[in-house]
């Protein structure tokens, strides 16, 4: 059976818990400073680890995930939930929302189960995020990614967005450091895809 690219239903949000979103990285891009006074700059270089880094089940969707899920599919036209299906299997989902205050698509989740990467379901589900931002005149789709996750950084910059911020914080005091890296926690790296200028 071919893939089927549809609207999430209620009842698809349980069987959320059976995708495998996890990724393994063998490298990971660190953050080099440059900055002098109110001068900043930041490039970002691709690093192979020691170890690779297994995300494992960090991303399962846990009953938490899933009622998170669960607003924003009764957001009703301020939510964009898509799924991706293998007959009655369920292997993706675009799950973002349009946020009014500054005319934006947020990504919250764009999850492909580890057996249907590298056949197009990713594109599929993003094209249905584009379609859904420009039909609500939305000015951006923006996301936020790590620096861990090479794979999807490397899938984003494929699809036109850019990176446009960095936050070094944000993951500060999380439990999800990396072994390979010590003590370093994961950075935030923040990404846009211009709807329109």
């Amino acid at each position: 059976m071919p893939v089927t690219i549809r609207p999430l239903t209620p009842k698809d949000i349980p069987h959320l818990a059976t995708l495998r979103p996890g990724y393994r990285s063998e490298t990971v891009f660190e953050v080099e400073r440059l900055h002098d006074g109110f001068q900043f700059g930041w490039r970002l270089v691709e690093k192979r680890l020691p170890v690779p880094f297994d995300k494992g089940h960090l991303y399962d969707f846990t009953p938490s995930v899933q009622d998170e899920i669960r607003g924003r599919l009764a957001l009703g036209e301020d939510g964009c939930e898509w799924v991706a299906v293998d007959g009655p299997r369920l292997i993706g989902i675009l799950d973002a929302e349009y946020r009014a205050w500054n005319n934006t698509v947020f990504i919250w989740n764009l999850m492909i189960d580890a057996d249907y990467r590298g056949r197009g379901v990713g594109r599929a589900l993003w094209a249905c995020g584009v379609d859904y931002g420009r039909a609500r005149g939305a000015r951006a789709i923006t996301l936020e990614t790590q620096q861990t996750n090479v794979p999807a950084c490397r899938f984003y910059l494929k699809m036109g967005c850019q990176l446009v911020g960095i936050d070094e914080s944000l993951y500060a005091n999380a439990t999800n450091q990396l072994p390979s890296l010590q003590t370093t926690p994961e950075i935030a790296l923040f990404w846009a895809f211009w709807l329109r200028p």
